[in-house]
């Protein structure tokens, strides 16, 4: 069932559709607050905030009309890349493409939450993996508790805020100086991207669940897949990977094993710990990157 998967770590965005979905009926039959409140779905987007799965937008509405209702209910600030046209042009399959190329995740990763079948139906046709599911179907506010990790500073909605404002200045500068190889250099270059290793020796839990989360989750920069056991890898304190300094006089000069943690920043923000590289006894173990990092090249640094 699709809808379980939010239970299952998977599911990193929730799409919403609005009228009949996120609230019920539409904007044009609310009549005050009160209606556009009763039975809305809303509050399940701050929920999720706090699980650490972010959600987003893509109706048929006017966008204006739409942005201030979100904001009524107070979930607007919980939303990122939100798709929102009246415009006869607007597919909903276009729009949440869009939407997971820009937040940098594949379609496994999205649940399309949506009233109407055929929308439904659309996007998974063109969206292979994509999860849908009526919003009758959803789990119970219970079970949803359970999703994802606690994040109640919503720090990874936070992240995904500076991916998006990375995105609309990306889309001013290539509208100004149109595309192609120099001016998308030109743009990464005035990101300023900074990337800095730490050793993992005395990393935190919270840094060891995070990296965990990292090696299982992470699909679109990670070059290693390695997944099945390294949550146990982690917790071993005296391996070669959580003791480098144990590879000193080896062959490398010391350089033989080593796990770096992999923190980087923009000119946008802090994306705190966002990436792994692990080398055991010579050999390339783990090297990955959070999906949010696409395009700042920081595998290249």
């Amino acid at each position: 069932m699709a809808a379980a998967a939010l239970c299952d770590g998977d599911v990193k965005m929730v799409i919403w559709d609005l009228d009949g979905t996120l609230w019920r009926g539409t904007l044009d039959e609310a009549d005050a607050d009160d209606d556009l409140a009763d039975g809305s779905l809303a509050p399940l987007i701050r929920l999720l905030a706090q699980r650490g799965i972010v959600s987003s937008v893509c109706s048929f509405n006017d966008e204006e009309r739409a942005r201030a209702a979100l904001q009524r209910l107070g979930v607007w600030e919980l939303i990122v890349f939100p798709a929102i046209s009246f415009d006869s042009a607007f597919s909903k399959p276009a729009a949440i493409r869009a939407t997971l190329s820009a937040a940098g995740l594949s379609p496994a990763n999205a649940l399309f939450c949506d009233d109407e079948p055929r929308h439904r139906a659309a996007a998974a046709a063109a969206l292979p993996g994509l999860l849908t599911c009526a919003p009758s179907l959803l789990p119970p506010e219970s079970a949803l508790r359970r999703c994802g990790s606690a994040d109640p500073g919503c720090s990874r909605l936070q992240k995904y805020r500076l991916l998006e404002a990375r995105r609309r200045a990306e889309a001013a500068a290539v509208s100004q100086a149109g595309a192609g190889d120099a001016a998308a250099q030109r743009f990464l270059d005035s990101c300023e991207v900074v990337v800095r290793l730490r050793p993992l020796r005395g990393a935190s839990d919270e840094d060891l669940d995070r990296l965990v989360a990292l090696t299982q989750r992470t699909n679109r920069l990670n070059y290693t897949r390695r997944r099945r056991g390294w949550y146990w890898e982690l917790l071993e304190r005296d391996t070669d990977l959580l003791a480098p300094d144990r590879a000193g006089g080896g062959r490398g000069g010391g350089l033989e094993s080593f796990t770096w943690k992999v923190y980087v920043s923009d000119r946008f923000g802090e994306h705190g710990l966002a990436g792994l590289v692990a080398v055991r006894r010579g050999a390339l173990r783990h090297f990955l990157f959070s999906c949010r990092l696409l395009g700042l090249h920081v595998e290249d640094a």
